[in-house]
C-alpha cells in the first residue's frame, strides 16, 4: 500500500563528488604515467598509462551517451505520445553525440596548437574515444529508428509485472513482460539511453509489438524506451511460421521479422 506521495528515488551509486575526484584522480594518474614516453629510462611506465588512458576515455564515452535523462521529460509517458518519446531521444543523442565530438577534436588539436610534448597523449586517446562513442551513437540511433517504426505500426498497450532477469556487461537486459502463464516469452532488451533498470519497471511497461516477433516498451514516468525481442529467438520459430499473413506483414513492416537485440 501506498499513502499516494511520490517521494524522490534514493540516489543509487557513489555521491556526485566522490565520482569527480575518482576520475580526476585516475586521468591524472594514467597521464603521469603516459607522459613517460618522453623519458629514456622510464618509457615502459607509459604502456600501462596509454592503456589506462584509452579504457578512462572509452568508459567515459559510454557512461556519457547512454546516461539516462534526468528530471521530467517533456513528452506524456502513457504510451499516447510515442513520437514525443522517440524525438527526444533523437534530440538527446544528438546533443551528447556533438559534446563528444567538440570534445575530442579539442584534444586532438590542442598538440599542434600548444606545440608542447606534454599533450602528446591526448591525441591518441581522443581518436579513440571518437572512434568508440561513435560505435555506441550508431547503437543507439539504431535502436531509436527501430522504436519509430515500431510505433508506427503497433499501438501501446500496459503489460504487468515486468520481471527483470538479468543484465548483461553488453547492458542488454533479459525479461518477461507478464506472468509465464500468460504465455508471455523471456525477452532480451536494449535501452537506446540508460545502462541500469529504469525506475520502478517491476509495476509495469508500455508496450507496442508482438510477443512472438519483439517491439518496443515505454517506461511510465521516466519515459525510458528499450527494444525487445524473444530472447530465444529460433525456439520462437515454429510461432512466428504459424502467425498469419496480418502478424507477419506487420512485423516486417516494423523491422521485427528478423533478430535485432
Amino acid at each position: 500500500m501506498t499513502d499516494g506521495v511520490v517521494r524522490p528515488a534514493k540516489p543509487r551509486g557513489p555521491s556526485p563528488l566522490r565520482r569527480v575526484a575518482f576520475w580526476t584522480g585516475a586521468f591524472a594518474v594514467f597521464y603521469g604515467l603516459a607522459l613517460c614516453v618522453l623519458t629514456d629510462s622510464l618509457f615502459l611506465l607509459a604502456i600501462p598509462g596509454l592503456i589506462g588512458l584509452a579504457a578512462l576515455g572509452s568508459t567515459g564515452a559510454l557512461l556519457a551517451l547512454y546516461a539516462p535523462v534526468r528530471g521530467r521529460v517533456p513528452y506524456a509517458t502513457d504510451g499516447t505520445n510515442a513520437q514525443g518519446a522517440v524525438e527526444y531521444h533523437r534530440s538527446v543523442l544528438g546533443k551528447r553525440y556533438g559534446i563528444l565530438v567538440l570534445l575530442c577534436l579539442a584534444a586532438a588539436a590542442s598538440v599542434p596548437v600548444t606545440k608542447s610534448d606534454y599533450v602528446i597523449p591526448l591525441a591518441p586517446m581522443a581518436i579513440l574515444v571518437l572512434f568508440l562513442g561513435t560505435r555506441f551513437w550508431f547503437e543507439q540511433s539504431r535502436s531509436v529508428r527501430l522504436a519509430a517504426r515500431v510505433a508506427d505500426v503497433y499501438g501501446f498497450e500496459f503489460r504487468a509485472p515486468v520481471e527483470k532477469l538479468n543484465i548483461r556487461a553488453s547492458g542488454k537486459r533479459s525479461l518477461r513482460l507478464g506472468r509465464p502463464d500468460e504465455g508471455s516469452p523471456k525477452m532480451s532488451a536494449h535501452q537506446p539511453l540508460g545502462k541500469l533498470w529504469p525506475e520502478n519497471i517491476e509495476a509495469g511497461v508500455w508496450f507496442a509489438g508482438d510477443d512472438v516477433f519483439g517491439g518496443v516498451a515505454l517506461v511510465p514516468g521516466s519515459g525510458e524506451l528499450m527494444i525487445a525481442q524473444p530472447l530465444h529467438w529460433d525456439e520462437l520459430a515454429g510461432e512466428r511460421s504459424r502467425a498469419g499473413a496480418e502478424r507477419t506483414q506487420k512485423a516486417q513492416r516494423a523491422g521485427l521479422d528478423r533478430r535485432r537485440v
